[in-house]
């Protein structure tokens, strides 16, 4: 399995202090490199900084060429990394949060996950707390629906009663 991170859950992890659960649960995470120069902007979390230096479980890509002409409306990470998610479908696993692009996803067939998936599945396989972490989340500016959350907590219990 190809797992490919956009801009966004990559941010948003970084600002919980979050961000090694992605190598714990993925091995390798691939970006293009839109991807990084957006993660390394003066305006992103500091501490996505020293994760894009020497890190072995991260692989930087280069942008796919041409990109689908589907993602012409999304911002430039979102549309390299859902054009490199299709030419690696279908072994590929997309993390990804903006709703357009969700939208793309799912009309494209591709498999995706966002922040709180995966901080579901670090929950799920016991390398996070996903109370604390939401709670360290909702004081952030992502914006993440209490039917999400509610939903995730539900299947949380199901799974460990």
């Amino acid at each position: 399995m190809i797992f490919i991170a956009d801009t966004s859950p990559l941010s948003a992890l970084a600002e919980i202090g979050a961000l090694e659960i992605l190598p714990a649960l993925y091995g390798t995470i691939i970006v293009p490199e839109t991807v990084r120069r957006e993660c390394l902007h003066p305006r992103a979390p500091v501490d996505l900084t020293p994760w894009f230096t020497d890190n072995p479980w991260l692989q930087v890509v280069p942008d796919p060429q041409p990109l689908l002409p589907e993602v012409g409306s999304l911002d430039p990470g979102e549309a390299a990394a859902i054009t490199l998610a299709w030419q690696s479908r279908p072994a590929s696993l997309l993390i990804l949060d903006d709703l357009n692009g969700r939208k793309l996803c799912e009309a494209l067939h591709l498999r995706r996950t966002g922040t709180a998936g995966v901080l579901y599945e670090a929950a799920r396989a016991g390398i996070l707390d996903f109370e604390a972490a939401i709670c360290r989340l909702q004081t952030t500016s992502f914006r993440l629906s209490s039917n999400v959350v509610d939903e995730l907590r539900q299947r949380l219990r199901a799974n460990h009663p």
